[in-house]
């Protein structure tokens, strides 16, 4: 069991790679779906990994706005209320998302000391310890 799922557009995987490395050196352990199995499917993988994650990050870009497999992750993260949103991108979030704040990651390099990276991280670590 990952403490911490994400969830990106496939698009945007350059971007999400730097964000689940600096989660890592929090000391969190971090799934994205670079991690699928040989001879498991997709699907069966990802419901497996978010039922069991602590805390479901989603990353909204430009991307990530228009994937349904994004939206039903925010979905699953909201009802178990450990959604922890960030944008990576300067987009509303979809229907049903705009109402909870999103950390502002638009400018983020992946240096620790930002602003919104280090609220970002107190969010998740109220979620997961």
């Amino acid at each position: 069991m990952a403490d911490i799922f994400i969830s990106y557009a496939s698009g945007d995987r350059s971007r999400a790679e730097p964000l689940a490395k600096a989660l890592e050196k929090q000391g969190w352990s971090v799934w994205w779906d670079r991690t699928i199995p040989p001879g498991k499917s997709f699907d069966q993988v990802i419901q497996e990994a978010i039922t069991a994650a602590k805390c479901v990050v989603v990353l909204w870009s430009e991307k990530s706005i228009i994937s349904d497999w994004v939206k039903e992750e925010a979905t699953i993260g909201k009802r178990r209320q450990i959604l922890v949103p960030a944008k990576i991108d300067v987009v509303d979030p979809p229907l049903g998302f705009g109402l909870i704040q999103a950390a502002d990651l638009t400018d983020w390099e992946a240096e620790s000391t930002h602003a919104s990276f280090v609220g970002f991280l107190s969010a998740i670590s109220d979620i997961v310890g």
